[in-house]
């Protein structure tokens, strides 16, 4: 709670000490326009200008820097900028309009006041308004692009720390795959001796998924075809358990060029087995259906599977997949995609778009 009032209260102490020091440490009567700091209504406008200054470049910091640099984003930047700066300029010129009244102050144009008059050796302030909050929209938008790279140098740092965790806890998980490998071959060999096709078969296509997981997949991105592989892969495999002549409705269309377009690698998986795990029951009942549309500079990625609300994971996996796949589109693809989740009584449903 602290920690959200503070940035106002040090901006709004800075900010006061500029307006009001100079008034303060003068000799001379201090005039801006017709305020002064004789009879007190320099301090009324001044105070009215601290918080409009103080709110503008809050507002300008938080609101008005653009997360894209597309032309639809600068263009309503902008429009935000000076829509803005007029309104605060209209509010204090109505503030100023009222203190002059409030101190019957003179509001006819070239009309001098008493004051004045009696005081021809006088310091004169002559910041105007339309100034006064172009330089306080100006620090804003430099307070908030300061703000935005501390904020991006965290997250890298962030990232970096958690890629160099995932590696360690990467290293610390690998059983040598040279002895899987060779045991895989050695039992695939087996099963070809005693003509056992089905088997062979499940073997080879493990022993691929895990050459892809181990070893194809540890670049930063790969070709969507070879993710489209290992997805088809990895759903032969997951047939492999309901009866062959009357297996789950899994459809899996692609549309598109994927051959031209690279993603970071497992970045799909998690989707489909999720699918796999909440959308057939224990009977091989339920439907998957997955779909990919891939173009130079998109990938759109769809599930929607039967959806059992009796069925619970269990808790030491539930939703970590899910949460994960969150956290690496985060980093990735940051303000690049978009994930849509959601379920209906009898389905469940994701929808992901990825911007290349």
């Amino acid at each position: 709670m602290l920690r959200k009032w503070l940035e106002p209260t040090l901006l709004t102490i800075l900010v006061g000490l500029v307006y009001f020091i100079p008034i303060q440490n003068s000799q001379l009567p201090v005039f801006s326009g017709e305020f002064n700091n004789l009879d007190g209504s320099l301090f009324a406008v001044r105070l009215f200008d601290l918080i409009i200054s103080v709110s503008l470049v809050l507002f300008a910091s938080r609101y008005l820097i653009p997360r894209h640099l597309d032309l639809k984003a600068l263009l309503a930047t902008g429009v935000g900028l000076l829509g803005v700066f007029l309104a605060a300029s209209l509010l204090e010129w109505g503030w100023d309009a009222l203190i002059l009244r409030v101190f019957n102050l003179p509001t006819a144009l070239g009309e001098i006041s008493d004051k004045m008059l009696a005081n021809p050796r006088r310091e004169t302030l002559s910041l105007t308004i339309l100034g006064g909050n172009a330089m306080a929209l100006a620090s804003g938008i430099f307070y908030g692009l300061v703000q935005d790279r501390n904020r991006q140098i965290r997250q890298h740092d962030l990232l970096e720390r958690e890629n160099l965790e995932a590696e360690v806890k990467y290293l610390r998980s690998q059983i040598n795959p040279h002895f899987l490998f060779n045991t895989l071959n050695n039992i695939y060999a087996i099963t070809q001796r005693n003509d056992d096709v089905e088997g062979s078969d499940a073997l080879l296509r493990l022993s691929g998924l895990m050459r892809y997981m181990l070893y194809e997949s540890t670049g930063a991105k790969i070709n969507l075809q070879q993710e489209i592989d290992h997805l088809k892969n990895y759903i032969d495999l997951m047939l492999l358990k309901y009866k062959p002549d009357d297996p789950p409705a899994v459809d899996f269309q692609i549309d598109g060029s994927p051959e031209i377009c690279n993603v970071a690698p497992l970045i799909l998986l998690p989707f489909v087995e999720n699918a796999f795990k909440h959308g057939i029951n224990n009977k091989g009942q339920g439907s998957i259906k997955m779909d990919i549309k891939a173009s130079k500079n998109k990938i759109i990625f769809s599930v929607i599977n039967s959806y059992f609300p009796d069925r619970i994971a269990s808790k030491d996996h539930k939703g970590i997949g899910l949460e994960n796949v969150r956290q690496r589109l985060h980093h990735l693809y940051p303000n690049q995609h978009q994930l849509e989740i959601s379920n209906t009584d009898k389905e469940y449903h994701v929808m992901l778009r990825i911007t290349l």
